[in-house]
């Protein structure tokens, strides 16, 4: 019902508030049409290329005009281009198989509450820590202070399953 009532907000998919069907997620994606009226958008490449019978890439600012995007599920979406204009109020992000090694120092993560990068490649959270921080000199070291800034603050669901596949 919630489908039927999200597909009445219009006939064109990037003036809905969510994006569930693979193909329409690729056509907003690859057109670059997405609008700050956007909340979700999911789009698993598997699905589409079984559908289509050919593999595709995105470039990532593709998104950077989705301002309200806060549920972006991208699973086996090869991405191009820098992550410095993603959405900033993403909450869940979820990329099954994400191919890099590392996470982009330039992806917003403040704002995330649930990061799932099941089956992918991820070795290091390097990017995910920025200045150093230095506690007053009267303050004891007692291993509740961080050495880093987290800016992962707001994070309460991390799923690293199945990495390295």
């Amino acid at each position: 019902m919630g489908r039927f009532i999200v597909r009445q907000e219009s006939y064109k998919p990037w003036k809905r508030s969510l994006i569930w069907c693979h193909e329409e997620s690729f056509k907003v994606l690859k057109r670059k049409k997405g609008k700050g009226n956007i909340l979700g958008l999911v789009l698993d490449m598997r699905m589409l290329e079984k559908e289509l019978g050919a593999s595709f890439e995105v470039e990532t600012d593709a998104l950077s005009n989705m301002d309200s995007l806060m549920l972006l599920q991208l699973n086996y979406v090869h991405m191009n281009g820098s992550y410095e204009n993603f959405p900033r109020e993403l909450r869940s992000l979820c990329m099954h198989g994400f191919r890099l090694k590392t996470i982009p120092s330039e992806l917003p993560m403040e704002n995330l509450v649930a990061l799932d990068l099941s089956y992918s490649n991820i070795e290091s959270f390097v990017g995910c820590y920025s200045n150093l921080q230095r506690p007053e000199k009267r303050q004891k070291l007692d291993g509740s202070h961080l050495k880093y800034k987290r800016l992962l603050g707001s994070l309460k669901v991390l799923n690293l399953s199945f990495y390295g596949l």
